[in-house]
């Protein structure tokens, strides 16, 4: 087959110029074992140490060639000399690479291979300097795609109303993988400013569309960036420390705009929206649970909606609004009699209002904390094989006879199994005495003896999660189950978040201080 083609002159005036063919060559089907490097081929095979290697594909380029076989032509001339009867490649030699490395595959699973497109070049047939000049064009033009043209292509190809198995064949031709595609619709709404600042500080593509999701919360891209420095840090693979950055910005953003959502009922109402205090003493705005009538009854919202001082502020640490008095001086109320003595300054109260919010404070971060843990988890019971710790967590806890054990199954909670398995839940909506006799019935019919133990780890862990990671778990005396379940999973790999790794230095603090007092908490006594 021939890519020459007839010229055709142009039917317009004499002066028009017709076009012409910039050059004459013939489109063939080849073997890329067949083939020879060109002499004069400008890229060349780079060996030693100090150079790169440019002839070899690279991941990307493999990837494609695997999938789809070389889609671009190579660009072909006869050879002379010792090479007389070959073809030899004047631009394309990666691809033909390429092409063999997935030729010695195909061979290996005794399947067919792919031949190569090619353009001959007859014309250059012992034309050294043309050849010579063509490659080095061909290699010095070549102008590399900006990542936003790679995004918008992964985005175009997550959008496509095509298979699965399709759309993945597509994204491993691509060189992307397919959690990149469906996270590529995301990361195409940044912006070219804000889009060069996240790869500056090394996003990959599922992180800019994570990135995307909170850029508008303050500090969110310094927050990230610190969190994947700090995972390639400590060799964190899985993006822990990410992960729990990641999972306080989706609360702020939640969060502000649960809270705008009530500012503008609030303004619709034509309500005034004054600023949230951390102390209101000594002030003439107070909140109403600070007040009391004139008669001395509880102030509420409805009996102060006709008050010329009615006004709310907006929870800083939740979405709800305080109803306020902007002057309850003037307007007749009186303070309780616990705001009364507010008005004194105490060093006592000042600590137990520092104490109350740090609280608050550990509360939050605490929970946080439980929904990365739980998507590792997750990951944990899905691994292919289980480390060398997983079998005597389970054993000590099946045959063991402690008491918080006794109590987890005796709840009859199937949920966190579920969860930590990736299946729904069976008992999902049914009432303690109509649960499932048998709920995982068909997940141990189709597990395989070697991997049982994904079954029994999540069991086991939603045991612990349940019975010593509940929201009180951090304060006052660390149990030694919290802290076995929080050394396991960070042995396994787990990130801890902040907050947790102080609970696991207090615990085994205590555990220490107890074991030189001769006392023993590990059970919890019977409720």
């Amino acid at each position: 087959m021939s890519i020459t083609k007839t010229t055709k002159l142009s039917t317009g005036s004499a002066q028009t110029p017709a076009a012409v063919e910039a050059f004459s060559g013939r489109f063939a089907w080849v073997d890329p074992h067949d083939l020879v490097v060109d002499p004069y081929n400008h890229r060349k095979n780079r060996r030693s140490e100090d150079e790169e290697d440019t002839t070899r594909p690279d991941a990307d380029l493999q990837a494609s060639v695997d999938e789809l076989g070389v889609l671009t032509p190579l660009v072909l001339r006869p050879q002379s000399g010792d090479a007389e009867g070959k073809l030899g490649i004047i631009f394309g030699q990666r691809r033909n690479n390429a092409a063999l490395a997935s030729a010695r595959k195909a061979k290996g699973k005794k399947q067919p291979y792919k031949l190569v497109p090619a353009i001959i070049r007859d014309d250059l047939a012992g034309v050294d300097d043309a050849a010579l000049t063509v490659s080095f064009i061909e290699n010095k033009h070549r102008r590399q795609a900006t990542v936003r043209d790679d995004i918008e292509a992964a985005e175009q190809l997550a959008l496509m109303d095509i298979s699965k198995t399709r759309r993945n064949r597509h994204a491993r031709a691509m060189g992307f993988k397919p959690a990149e595609i469906a996270a590529a619709p995301k990361a195409a709404k940044l912006t070219d400013e804000v889009l060069a600042e996240a790869l500056e500080a090394d996003f990959n593509l599922v992180e800019l569309a994570e990135f995307q999701e909170v850029e508008d919360i303050d500090d969110a891209l310094w927050t990230l960036q610190q969190a994947k420095r700090r995972d390639q840090r400590e060799g964190n693979t899985k993006g822990g420390h990410w992960k729990h950055a990641l999972t306080e910005l989706r609360e702020t953003k939640d969060l502000q705009a649960a809270q705008q959502q009530i500012i503008d009922q609030l303004t619709a109402d034509e309500i005034p929206i004054v600023d949230w205090q951390l102390n209101w003493s000594g002030r003439t705005t107070r909140p109403l649970t600070d007040l009391l009538t004139g008669k001395r009854e509880p102030m509420t919202a409805d009996l102060h909606e006709t008050c010329p001082g009615h006004a709310a502020c907006i929870d800083r640490d939740k979405a709800a609004a305080i109803w306020v008095c902007t002057a309850w001086h003037r307007h007749g109320h009186h303070l309780t009699r616990e705001a009364a003595q507010s008005e004194t300054p105490s060093t006592s109260r000042e600590e137990e209002q520092a104490a109350r919010r740090e609280v608050i404070a550990n509360n939050k971060s605490w929970r946080q904390a439980r929904t990365v843990r739980h998507e590792f988890i997750t990951d944990l019971c899905s691994q292919p094989e289980a480390s060398m710790r997983v079998w005597p967590l389970i054993l000590s806890m099946v045959t063991g006879t402690s008491h918080w054990y006794e109590q987890y199954v005796s709840r009859h909670r199937t949920d966190l199994v579920a969860q930590f398995l990736g299946v729904p839940d069976p008992n999902e909506g049914r009432g303690k005495w109509s649960r499932v006799p048998a709920p995982f019935a068909e997940v141990i019919a189709r597990t395989s003896p070697a991997r049982a133990w994904r079954v029994l780890l999540a069991h086991v862990a939603a045991a612990y999660e349940l019975e010593h990671m509940d929201d009180a778990a951090w304060r006052n005396l660390i149990s030694a189950q919290t802290v076995a379940w929080l050394t396991f999973l960070k042995e396994e790999g787990y990130a801890l978040k902040d907050f947790e790794a102080e609970v696991l230095k207090k615990g085994l603090a205590q555990m220490a201080e107890q074991d030189e007092a001769g006392t023993d908490t590990s059970e919890p006594a019977a409720a």
